[in-house]
């Protein structure tokens, strides 16, 4: 049984050095395969710079908001809600409605697609183990060994396998699933998706790793489900495209422990919109609107798997499961 269901359904701080001098480029396999460039350590047009402050070496407790730093170190003002002042960690309410969901969620009955009436909805359970999902296709990464994320049933949020993607090599391939049949739901939606982060947890010995978990892919890359972890083990969310010119990030104060957590976001190419929560409380810094510089455009396809441009010292193990798209809100239930 396909587990891919369209309907119409309703519905930490770090030391300031280590950022000071981010590890050469927070970028991605776009520009690097435009430029021609690749290779460990993010040669290539995107992060070629190693100065860059904002979102990709932003020292904790520094602003929200900062462009992610990489190339030339540009930065940009953050977008409505930036400051933290305490916002940050809220449940999210009003017309969205309160959805709580606790911390190192282990699944429920209610997790997987079975009676789900989602725009999409995937839970991994078609396919065979150590191929591509069925209905998805490679997301040719920039480096020159293939592959890197397929079925396992080692780990499952729901079912009885997951999308895993397990490497060293910078600029693995990831997985991909066309978005053309959601219509308008495909650039204005909520999305959500379930992780697992493997031990060890990625940790640089030196800079930064930057961690790509899911990207919405059109004209360019936009990084909805993205992280750049520190030498202390910290990591921060952040929205980011392939040229690091734009546009949010958080502070350090997330860090990977080996459980089942649930990211969303909200995302609106005509108002060029995004927010972002993790295990269902928002985090503020990453909230934006009117920013034309995500230069977000008509989504073809949602890229998932890591995809990282500083080489770790041990490999990177992440699983994947529960995806889903709706016009309204779907939650971490």
């Amino acid at each position: 049984m396909i587990s891919m269901r369209i309907s119409l359904g309703t519905r930490g701080a770090a030391l300031a050095f280590v950022f000071a001098v981010a590890a050469a480029g927070c970028g991605g396999s776009n520009a690097k395969s435009d430029a021609g460039g690749g290779g460990s350590g993010g040669a290539g047009a995107e992060g070629g710079s190693t100065g860059g402050a904002g979102a990709g070496g932003q020292p904790a407790g520094g602003s929200g908001g900062a462009a992610a730093g990489g190339t030339g170190g540009s930065t940009s003002a953050g977008g409505a809600g930036a400051s933290d002042a305490g916002a940050e960690g809220t449940h999210d309410g009003g017309v969205d409605g309160a959805i709580d969901v606790v911390a190192g969620d282990t699944g429920s009955a209610s997790s997987g697609c079975t009676g789900k009436t989602y725009k999409l909805c995937e839970d991994f359970e078609s396919g065979t183990v150590g191929e591509i999902p069925t209905g998805w296709t490679a997301l040719q990464g920039y480096a020159p060994t293939r592959g890197g994320t397929v079925l396992a049933n080692d780990a499952a949020h729901s079912g009885t396998m997951a999308l895993k993607s397990d490497g060293m090599s910078t600029g693995l391939d990831r997985v991909q699933r066309a978005l053309a049949s959601l219509g308008p739901t495909a650039t204005k939606h909520w999305g959500r998706l379930f992780y697992k982060v493997g031990s060890p947890a990625p940790k640089p010995t030196s800079g930064v790793i930057h961690i790509t978990m899911a990207a919405l892919e059109g004209t360019t890359e936009n990084r909805v489900v993205d992280t750049v972890v520190a030498m202390n083990g910290t990591h921060q969310w952040l929205f980011n495209i392939p040229d690091d010119s734009c546009c949010a990030g958080s502070d350090y104060k997330w860090s990977f422990d080996g459980a089942w957590h649930c990211a969303e976001w909200n995302i609106d190419v005509a108002t060029s919109s995004f927010r972002f929560f993790s295990d269902g409380q928002e985090v503020t810094q990453l909230a934006f609107t009117g920013k034309t510089g995500a230069k977000m455009s008509d989504y073809k396809s949602i890229g998932l798997g890591t995809i990282y441009y500083q080489a770790p010292p041990t490999p990177v193990v992440m699983w994947f499961d529960d995806l889903a798209i709706d016009d309204s809100r779907v939650g971490c239930l």
